[in-house]
């Protein structure tokens, strides 16, 4: 599926693919590339559960995630907050209505190019990966019960694709009621590459080998490598690849601000049915709009005070004049 917009000062090449691979009777990954209204969206998502029940989640979660994109256009980082708040809950009750997919759930990992911002969110162990200047970086962390024990020391990067459980999610979307977002950005930078694919391609090969891929290829043919690379090696699960290239960056104001540094750690909050998680979002990257500017300033929570008070001494003044 490879495609290169012209309309838009920011010009991005993609390419995507999925294939059930050599173990799997089914393919219960999803995924899309391409343009969302003024953005370019990419997300990867695999399913979890019975036949069929991994299938349907992961599809949701792609269909809700372009849907409440699309209503949301002038905060992407909320916006993107929002998306997996309503994808979690829609999966959750869906499960909770029609017992045969009791315990459906997907990762999710998507990226939104919004001229030179890239905007990561992630749940769960597929990954997206930054290439540039002939090197590549992991730009999510795996959660997973392996990748825990290797942050935390425990076990090695070589001991974790070998462990029995390293297959086992701590985060899921629509397991639960509420779910774990990774939210962050990164500087989008003409020449950059982003691979996004599931834990059937990052499982066979590693980092090195996907680093030569996407350089040694245009960014259709490289998709189509990964997918021969992991069926070649057996792909004992779904294997899914989205490949983008950015070709041109024009750089836009946008209608929110950043942190002050690009932080190289992710913002992990806990989105439930609440506004809670949103709002810690939404102060993370805040709104530039001047009714948002007068909400952070720290006179706004007295304003009903301030203004009665500039009323009565209005009053009083008016009461003084009319006296003399």
């Amino acid at each position: 599926m490879p495609v290169l917009q012209d309309q838009r000062e920011t010009k991005v090449r993609f390419s995507g693919a999925s294939e059930t691979g050599a173990v799997r009777a089914i393919n219960q990954d999803s995924f899309f590339v391409g343009e969302l209204d003024s953005y370019y969206l990419a997300a990867v998502a695999d399913g979890m559960g019975g036949h069929k029940t991994g299938e349907v989640a992961s599809q949701k979660a792609i269909e809700i995630l372009r849907r409440e994109l699309l209503k949301r256009k002038n905060h992407p980082p909320t916006a993107l907050a929002k998306a997996v708040q309503a994808a979690n809950i829609e999966i959750f009750d869906y499960a909770q209505d029609n017992p045969d997919h009791e315990g459906m759930g997907t990762t999710l990992t998507t990226v939104l190019i919004d001229d030179q911002v890239g905007l990561i969110g992630h749940v769960g162990d597929s990954r997206a990966y930054l290439i540039r200047d002939n090197s590549i970086r992991q730009l999510t962390y795996d959660h997973s019960w392996v990748a825990e024990r290797v942050r935390q020391g425990v076990l090695s990067e070589q001991e974790a694709k070998k462990h029995r459980l390293r297959n086992v999610i701590t985060n899921a979307l629509g397991s639960s009621a509420e779910v774990k977002l990774d939210i962050f950005h990164f500087e989008v930078q003409a020449g950059d590459r982003l691979l996004l694919c599931s834990d059937g391609i990052s499982m066979l090969l590693s980092d090195e080998q996907l680093l030569d891929i996407v350089m040694q290829n245009g960014f259709e043919e490289a998709v189509q490598t990964l997918i021969s690379e992991a069926n070649g090696r057996g792909s004992p699960d779904n294997i899914t690849a989205v490949v983008l290239e950015i070709e041109q960056v024009e750089k836009q104001s946008k209608p929110y601000s950043l942190p002050s540094e690009h932080a190289a750690e992710p913002q992990s909050v806990t989105i439930s049915p609440t506004m809670t998680g949103i709002r810690m979002i939404e102060d993370v990257y805040p709104r530039q709009d001047t009714v948002s500017k007068m909400k952070r300033q720290a006179w706004y929570p007295y304003r009903l005070w301030i203004l009665g008070s500039l009323y009565l001494v209005l009053l009083i003044v008016i009461f003084t004049a009319l006296r003399k």
